[in-house]
């Protein structure tokens, strides 16, 4: 399988500045192969948003699904655990940290629990919406990424399209749904610091598929204990049925694909810039439910469709290396 041949992204050349915007260095070759990393990631994440919002309404609680999640991708990564190590003394306790933090059980409880208060669209919209941003900002103050005004106009417009994915839904306080938009965001900003985490990391050797063992591990460890002692489960309750497909599709498609692809993408187009594919989920999460649901976008929701697009297509890159007249060498 590819996904152990997964090699740290290189070190940048003796004397070239650290401060030089990514994309400027972007062939058009690599830039797409970071595209296909971070746009097969979150497509993934569509997924995981729907079945996630289907579950804490239906069956499951937060708590139960987190604890799905973990057993499963925790025991099936543990051989790649034992084999390549914990990397604390690679990238040091805080980053490491870092990454155990934002992208495990923590971001997880409070993303799931932000869909109980907030329908699956707005989590669509606001996680991986703001997470660009977050992670802009981020990469900007901790590895001194420049960000290009091509970029920064497409960064501009992308909470543009959100806000009109979300429309007045996000002033309808009477409704409760600012709870969840509140563990919405909070839950972006985690997954930016795994996202600047991981870039940091990544250059110590920290591998993405080392990443994915270590934070599912981790979190297997100290999340299952609490869970199985202090915190209320539905699980027994739960159809096996349901298990089963959350179970699958949170352990291996979201904690082990999706999180392996997403640090394959970052390592290739840096933080900022493979976070912003992130802001393409409530696109694609609209245009599958087209065919899956029935539901057809308002005349509203093509110009957010639009606006985000664009936006990602400035903010992460793509401008610049296809307007590149030779690939970098």
């Amino acid at each position: 399988m590819h996904l152990m041949s997964a090699t740290p992204t290189p070190t940048p050349a003796p004397g070239s500045s650290p401060t030089a915007p990514i994309s400027s260095t972007l062939s058009r070759a690599k830039y797409l192969r970071g595209a296909a990393w971070g746009i097969f990631a979150i497509s993934i994440w569509v997924g995981w948003i729907l079945l996630t919002r289907y579950g804490v309404t239906t069956s499951l609680s937060p708590y139960d699904i987190t604890a799905l999640r973990f057993a499963c991708a925790g025991l099936l990564l543990l051989p790649i655990l034992i084999r390549d190590g914990f990397g604390i003394q690679k990238v040091g306790l805080k980053i490491w940290l870092i990454i155990c933090i934002g992208a495990g059980a923590p971001y997880v409880m409070i993303a799931s629990s932000g869909l109980k208060f907030a329908p699956a669209a707005h989590a669509g919209a606001l996680i991986p919406g703001t997470m660009p941003l977050w992670a802009a900002l981020l990469a900007m103050y901790f590895l001194q990424e420049k960000i290009s005004g091509v970029r920064k106009l497409g960064l501009a417009l992308i909470p543009v399209g959100i806000i009109i994915f979300v429309g007045a839904g996000l002033t309808h306080f009477e409704t409760g749904y600012w709870r969840g938009h509140l563990l919405f965001i909070s839950a972006a900003m985690c997954w930016a610091s795994f996202t600047v985490a991981m870039r940091k990391a990544s250059a110590s050797g920290f591998t993405a598929l080392q990443a994915a063992a270590v934070v599912s591990v981790v979190s297997a460890v100290v999340y299952l204990p609490i869970y199985a002692l202090y915190l209320p489960h539905r699980i027994a309750d739960a159809p096996l049925n349901a298990i089963v497909i959350q179970t699958i599709y949170q352990g291996i498609f979201v904690s082990v694909i999706s999180l392996f692809a997403y640090a394959r993408a970052v390592s290739i187009l840096g933080a900022s810039l493979g976070a912003s594919f992130a802001s393409l989920v409530p696109v694609l999460a609209m245009l599958a439910a087209i065919p899956l649901l029935g539901e057809i976008p308002k005349p509203a929701d093509y110009l957010g469709i639009a606006a985000v697009t664009i936006g990602v297509f400035l903010s992460s890159g793509a401008y610049q290396a296809f307007m590149r007249k030779s690939p970098a060498k």
